[in-house]
Formats: C-alpha cells, structure tokens, sequence
C-alpha cells in the first residue's frame, strides 16, 4: 500500500466495496443496511452520497458512524477521479485470477510460474481471436449498454433551454446535459465513458446517434490494439540456457508447521473476511482447572486443588441400569 503511494503518489487508490460491507455488517443480516450501503457505494454525486448517508444515520446512527471510519472517500463512486473511464469499486478482477491460478499454486515455484504464464497467453490468444472475429464498432459489453441506455432513456423528460446545455428530469430529480463539452451533472458520463440515460435523452431528442458520444476505447479497434501483442512461447526447460548463476534458492524456515496452507488460499487483508466458522475468544470467561474458579488460569492460581466433579458416562444407559434406578427410587419413596 505504501509502496504504491510512494512511486505512484498521483494514482487513484480505491477499495473493494464487497468486503468493507462485510466486515461493516459484522455478520448481520438487516437488509435495509444492505440496501442503503450499496446506494452509498454507488452514489455518482457528493449530494446523492450525502442524500444516501443522511438517509443511513435516520435509520441507524451506530452504523452510520461506524460507515464513516471506513474512508468512503476510497470506495464510493462520487469521490472517483474522472478520466480513466472506469467506474469499478469491486476487485473481483482479482478474486478471478486468484481463482484460475488455485491449481498451479499447489505446484514448486517454477513449475507454479509456467503454469500461469501459459494461461495468461492462452487468454490472451482468445481475447485476441475474440477482437479479430468482431464485426460491429464497439464491443458486446458496449452494444448491450447502449441498448439498455436508450431503452431507459424513454422514461426521462427534456426542458429546453437557449444554449448548449439542457435540462433531464428522471424520478423527480433534474440533471444539466452539455453535449459540446459531453458532461452530464449525474457524472456517469464522465466516469464511464458511455452515455447516461440523461445524455441519451438529450441526443436522441436532437436526432443524433448515440454512438458517436461513446469513448473511443470502447471500440472494437482498441480492443484489437489491446490484445496485439501478448505473451511468447518458450521452450522447455531442457532447452533452457545454462547460466553460472545459482539455482531458486530455498524459501528460509518460519514458524508454524512446514508446507502451504491446507486449502492454499492467499492472507486475507485487513479489508477482507475472516472465517467465522471458529468461535473467538472474545468475552470468553476464563476458568481455573485448579480450584474451578473463574476469573484467572491455574499458572497463576494460588489455592488448594479441588477435584473435579465425576464426568457422566457417554450414551444412553442400558436396560438393567435403568431398573436398579427404578427400583431405588420406588424404594426410597415407598419410606
């Protein structure tokens, strides 16, 4: 984390939303909470993230102030520097790639390289015969968004206004659309790179293509010029070159038993979940096996020993135990 700060101190740092939520949430299960944390993450304005945090607080003021130490700045949409065209709040980029590599990283070290290595240039031929293969201007993913964009576009209205910008009400909340300078005051438009509902309203109102307001990293060009070159073959390692240089050094001893993790997954981070499947010792009320007192252990225990009550034994008595009890408690009833 400091690293990045340090070599790159003008990148943007965001965090994944998924797990601030739920580490925010703390295994709760209040819907409502849910709701209003992913209005917050979502919220493109400072005013729609400040609407969506008052709206918090009136319903749970705990929660909310518990909200505010997880830095939104750093994972809500409204805070996002504009110009990288990438609205993305979430590292399931990540989460993907760790998930393809969960094979190869049972493997050695080397073996566990060139594993991956030739996944990623296999993906990368694929993303490239994908590029290739493409017809249309824009990408799928693109097509479909301009779809859903014009169709949702039908629901907004239009005031015009002398000059370049124009006014869109869409569920009784107004936007400023500028199609010179192609800025929208919901900052969608911006961020993204497509078209909002309120730009496509405005453009389609003029009889103007939506396509011509759309990045030009959208297109299938770019997408071609992105997957050009990729990662080359190499040889086997018998076809190696010899070099004087020593062999992969073995990793230094540590603590703990030797070996990968049974289920080889990655340390989770401070902003990831934790297993909650194993009890925590917090609030646990501690109890001397010496004097069978609480409140201390019996390292530290000063008072005489005191035996321990006979444990009872497993399973369900047989048949002739419960007779001999039967017939004691009868007896002694009987007197």
């Amino acid at each position: 984390m400091k690293a990045v700060h340090t070599l790159l101190p003008e990148a943007e740092h965001r965090q994944c939303c998924r797990h601030i939520y739920e580490n925010w949430r703390k295994g709760g299960k209040d819907l409502r909470l849910q709701r209003f944390f992913w209005f917050i993450a979502r919220s493109y304005t400072p005013g729609m993230f400040n609407y969506n945090m008052d709206e918090l607080k009136n319903y749970d003021p705990g929660a909310h102030a518990s909200l505010i130490k997880t830095k939104p700045e750093t994972w809500s949409r409204a805070f996002f520097k504009i110009g990288s065209y990438c609205n993305d709040n979430l590292n399931n980029l990540c989460e993907s790639f760790n998930k393809t590599i969960r094979e190869p990283r049972k493997k050695p070290l080397l073996d566990m390289l060139e594993e991956i290595r030739r996944q990623c240039m296999t993906r990368n031929y694929n993303r490239s015969k994908m590029a290739k293969d493409r017809k249309t201007r824009f990408t799928p993913k693109t097509h479909k968004e301009l779809d859903r964009v014009e169709k949702k576009s039908k629901e907004c209205s239009l005031r015009w206004a002398i000059g370049p910008e124009t006014e869109v009400e869409d569920r009784d909340q107004s936007y400023v659309v500028n199609l010179e300078n192609e800025t929208c005051a919901c900052r969608s438009w911006q961020m993204n790179g497509i078209l909002c509902i309120h730009a496509a309203k405005v453009i389609l109102g003029v009889g103007r293509k939506l396509s011509e307001f759309v990045a030009p990293f959208y297109t299938t060009s770019k997408w071609r010029e992105t997957y050009s070159f990729g990662i080359r073959p190499v040889n086997g390692m018998i076809e190696w070159p010899q070099t004087n240089r020593l062999g992969v050094i073995p990793p230094p001893n540590r603590n703990g038993k030797p070996g990968r993790p049974k289920n080889h997954d990655r340390k989770k981070g401070t902003n990831e979940t934790v297993s909650t499947t194993k009890l925590s010792r917090a609030n646990r009320v501690m109890t001397c096996s010496n004097c069978k007192e609480e409140g201390h252990y019996k390292n530290t225990c000063r008072k005489a020993f005191v035996e321990s009550p006979p444990k009872k034994p497993r399973g369900r008595p047989r048949k002739y135990q419960v007779r001999v009890l039967v017939s004691i408690s009868l007896f002694f009833s009987s007197r």
